[in-house]
């Protein structure tokens, strides 16, 4: 077959298993990315039509954007004023099940490590990004999954914060370490850190509000959204050139602008101004081109070495015992009851954010790092697997012991 007609063939395929894969999650709770997944393994690893190699070239350019559309679309959704109630239950459930997560990873590679699992360079730090990167739930899967399902609004807010809170400390956490690890150890990594944080936050402020004050004269505007989308890419770039967290910077960002509304009624601003439903609604596209590429994408890349595969798969069975204890104390404090508890529980599937985290340590010329995709992207799908199997039988718990049979 000519191979423009296969590249155009496969990428309506993408899309058109993007969409069914959401329709079909309407009436069965599977998610879409499971379809996803499984559309990249039959065009990789079973039928070569993708070159892995090939995508191994791509892989950091599509990563550095789709980092950059994964944290202003989680973002930009955060409502400050409508879920403040909900961010100190969230917080801890995120800062639980993500210290647990990373704990738990890191321990786990230290017998693999001993019984030469990993290349000779790899060490304890290794292990600890590993873990940054798959510390944390999806709000790209997690936050739709809800939304669909009609989940209670108690249950709902409680994992869709976590999703969002988690997203942001596994990418400003994985960036600072492979910062770190990059300049091979600063003096102060305790300073290193919180200076890249700091610059990150500051320039990610400084230009959230020089542009919340854009988006008036950008509302009647028909390129409001390339030029919003253009302004992030510039803002990743200038912080990550002053030495700061790019991700930190672009997350301050959208969690402004997406709430530009809010804070001007804070400030007593008497001007209306608002991200755009027209920006909003460009966004929300262009994050559903992103994911179904980038999930397609993880499953082409799941090829041989099968022993990394292996790990990651057990890696995603970990992480759903390490998340317990978070789910137990939280939802104590809650006062859920078992069936919802078991919904929170399930409720761990990792995604993008790790998926792109996985290719920056080798793009950032780290040695050793080479097996990090494999893994993580084999640990995405047994999380999300595990997600797609648990959330439709929690769910239908839920529903019984809320409505029970008279």
């Amino acid at each position: 077959m000519n191979p423009v007609t296969l590249f155009l063939l496969t990428i309506a395929g993408i899309f058109l298993i993007g969409t069914l894969g959401e329709i079909v999650f309407q009436k069965t709770n599977v998610p879409d990315a499971i379809w996803l997944i499984l559309m990249g393994i039959l065009i990789g690893p079973v039928t070569g039509l993708v070159n892995r190699e090939l995508l191994s070239t791509i892989a950091p350019y599509f990563a550095a954007i789709t980092l950059v559309v994964i944290l202003f679309e989680g973002g930009s959704k955060l409502k400050i004023g409508e879920v403040s109630h909900e961010v100190l239950r969230s917080g801890l459930l995120a800062l639980l099940t993500f210290t647990v997560s990373v704990a738990a990873v890191t321990l786990a590679c230290l017998p693999l490590q001993t019984a030469g699992f990993f290349p000779v360079v790899w060490n304890w730090q290794y292990g600890l990004l590993l873990g940054v990167i798959v510390g944390g739930s999806s709000s790209i899967v997690v936050m739709p999954a809800m939304n669909q399902a009609r989940v209670e609004p108690k249950v709902a807010n409680l994992v869709n914060l976590e999703s969002a809170f988690t997203d942001a400390l596994c990418v400003v956490g994985a960036s600072t370490l492979i910062e770190l690890l990059t300049h091979g150890g600063a003096q102060s990594p305790l300073g290193e850190l919180l200076r890249s944080l700091g610059v990150g936050l500051a320039l990610g402020l400084l230009f959230g509000l020089l542009w919340m004050f854009l988006l008036r004269p950008l509302k009647n505007s028909a390129h409001a959204y390339p030029i919003t989308f253009s302004a992030l890419l510039i803002l990743y770039v200038v912080v990550n050139y002053a030495g700061g967290s790019a991700a930190l910077g672009v997350l301050t960002f959208a969690i402004i602008v997406g709430n530009a509304g809010w804070i001007a009624a804070k400030l007593k601003l008497h001007d209306k101004i608002s991200l755009g439903a027209e920006v909003r609604g460009f966004h929300s596209q262009m994050a559903f081109i992103i994911k179904s590429f980038f999930f397609t994408f993880i499953g082409a890349m799941l090829t041989p070495p099968w022993g990394f595969i292996a790990m990651g798969i057990g890696l995603g069975l970990l992480l759903l015992v390490a998340r317990l204890p978070g789910t137990w104390v939280v939802g104590r404090m809650s006062r859920l009851d078992s069936a919802q508890r078991k919904l929170v529980a399930v409720s761990m599937p990792r995604g993008m954010a790790a998926g792109v985290l996985a290719t920056m340590p080798f793009a950032a010329s780290i040695p050793g790092t080479e097996a990090f995709p494999a893994i993580v992207f084999s640990c995405v799908f047994a999380s999300i697997l595990i997600f797609a199997v648990g959330f439709p039988m929690a769910r239908k718990k839920e529903v019984t012991e809320l409505n029970p049979i008279e």
